[in-house]
This record gives structure tokens, sequence and C-alpha cells, in this order.
């Protein structure tokens, strides 16, 4: 449904469980639509201007920086690499919406937060290594509520090959093909927020990056090329050539003051044990004033 509303130390960081906020008694209409469909749309919720500078400072910074994959370039944990993204995703406007969707608890930011451009994905969810995946008990819990926000930094219609596909209630379900799948159209300043159980894949590979991909694998050893490196830059010079303009994105994952999303964050925090650090000081200060302790996957081990 589309909705167009216009610490020092990991102990420090989680919750006692005499103080994990009680389960909401009310909810609203984004709430509704999050736990019947598993995504909803929110309607400019971003100025042209926002999205200008955003998008600026996104392609800037992995111009040089970030990580070659999936044919083109991404970065894990952008807030702690990233002044401007981290000020960004914790702006007013953004804490507003997420306060919105996790009310009457407070909000929790995982850490994970991911910048990209031109990256390819087929269709996944992103709880695969979440321990109850497994059983698939994670899917039948109504009490779950983490959540990714995505901005794409471009208008992508709902018909466009690079826009975000989901399969409507398959959070509910697992991984079910037979679900139709929904092309959700966006403007550039418009907020998806998701289930991260939901069943969902962006820029779908054509045909060319496919074979590219093969290719690359089979002689990237031989010749000892970074496989994904030579897969995005050769994917580059066919887009520049083409004049397909950039695909930029920035997804954040956040979820209510409740032992899932808790847990949810510990699970991401096992399964990158490199990312270390600390927020701006002017974002640590955002945060306080919001009641949101320091994500748990950037805290100091």
């Amino acid at each position: 449904m589309v909705n167009s509303t216009g610490a020092n130390s990991i102990d420090e960081l989680r919750a006692p469980a005499s103080e994990l906020s009680k389960a909401p008694s009310t909810t609203n209409q984004l709430q509704n639509d999050l736990t019947s469909d598993g995504y909803i749309v929110i309607r400019d919720v971003l100025t042209p201007e926002q999205v200008e500078r955003l998008r600026r400072v996104a392609k800037q910074y992995l111009r040089s920086g970030g990580k070659y994959l999936y044919g083109g370039k991404f970065q894990l944990h952008a807030m702690y690499v990233v002044d401007e993204v981290a000020k960004f995703m914790t702006s007013n406007t953004i804490l507003s919406r997420l306060k919105e969707i996790t009310q009457p608890l407070d909000v929790v930011l995982t850490g994970e937060c991911d910048l990209m451009i031109n990256t390819t994905s087929s269709w996944h969810n992103d709880v695969p290594h979440h321990p109850r995946c497994v059983d698939g008990s994670i899917f039948s819990d109504e009490s779950f509520r983490v959540y990714k926000i995505a901005f794409y930094l471009q208008d992508q219609d709902e018909n466009s090959n690079a826009t975000l596909k989901v399969r409507p209630r398959s959070h509910l379900k697992g991984l079910v093909q037979s679900l139709p799948a929904k092309g959700l159209g966006v403007r550039a300043g418009d907020a998806i927020i998701f289930d991260v159980r939901i069943e969902h894949a962006g820029q779908m590979p054509t045909l060319i990056d496919r074979s590219l991909r093969k290719f690359f694998e089979r002689i990237g050893p031989l010749l000892r090329l970074d496989v994904q490196k030579a897969f995005t830059v050769t994917r580059s010079i066919i887009r520049r050539l083409s004049r397909t303009p950039d695909r930029v994105a920035v997804f954040m994952t956040f979820g209510p003051s409740d032992a899932e999303t808790y847990s949810y964050a510990e699970e991401g925090r096992h399964r990158h044990p490199g990312v270390r650090g600390t927020l701006n000081a002017d974002v640590l200060s955002q945060l306080a004033a919001n009641n949101i302790v320091p994500p748990i996957i950037g805290a100091p081990a």
C-alpha cells in the first residue's frame, strides 16, 4: 500500500528487560500498512534541495570510497564513514518519520546504513542469517518489527528495471516466489519503508550484466583481476556510452525499542565484527535529544 502522508560497551547499549517498552496498544495507519503489506511509501519527505545535496555527497564519496560490489559501488555502515550521511539520516525530518513507525516505543538504530550507486540485486530478504530464519518462526512472529527506510535519489517509474520491487505480504510467509511482485514507483524525495523480512529486489541484472559477471569470474583468477572491480568498471563504461543515469540510494535499518530489534542488531554486529567507531559529536547530540542510544554495530567491543 502507498501512503501519501506527505556507552561505551555493548552491555550499556542493550536495554535491560525491565526497561524495554511494552508493545503498543494503539496503532496508526502507517503501522497498520506495514503490518499488513510489509511496506509503505511516504511521499515528499525530502525537498529537491535535500535530494540534490545527498546525491552529490553520495556520488562524491563513492567515486573513490566504498567497495566494488554487484556491478556498482557499495558502502556498508555509511554513517561511520560519511559524516554528511550520518547527519542527514539522523535529522529531525527523518527521525520524526521513524517515530511515527515505532511509537509509542523509542526508535532504535541498528547501525546498518548502506550507501550505493548502480548496484544490481536479485530477489532476497534481509534476514537469511538470523537464527530464527532457519525454522521460519521469524515470519510468523507478529511482534517482529524491524524495518529499513530507503531513499532513491532519482525518480523511478514503477515499471522501470531500476526501481525497488517487493512481494507484498511475503514478510509473513518467507521466500515465496508465487506471490505477485509490485514495482514501487517513486519520485526523488519519497521514502520507502519496508519490513526486513519482505522479499524484495532492486535493479535486476540484465543479460549483458550476467554475461559480463560470468566472463570476469572465468578469466579473473587467470589474469589476477579483481573480479568485482573489473565487472563494475566495465559496466560503468557501458552505462556512460548508453547515457544511462546513475542510480543512487541510501538505506538505514531501525526498529522500536524492544527485544526483537536489539536481537536483530546484535546479530548484525556479530556478522560484521570489524565495524567499530564513533559518530560525529553533532550526530550523537541529536540522537541523545531524541532519546536514541548510539547504534549497536558501531560500538567498541
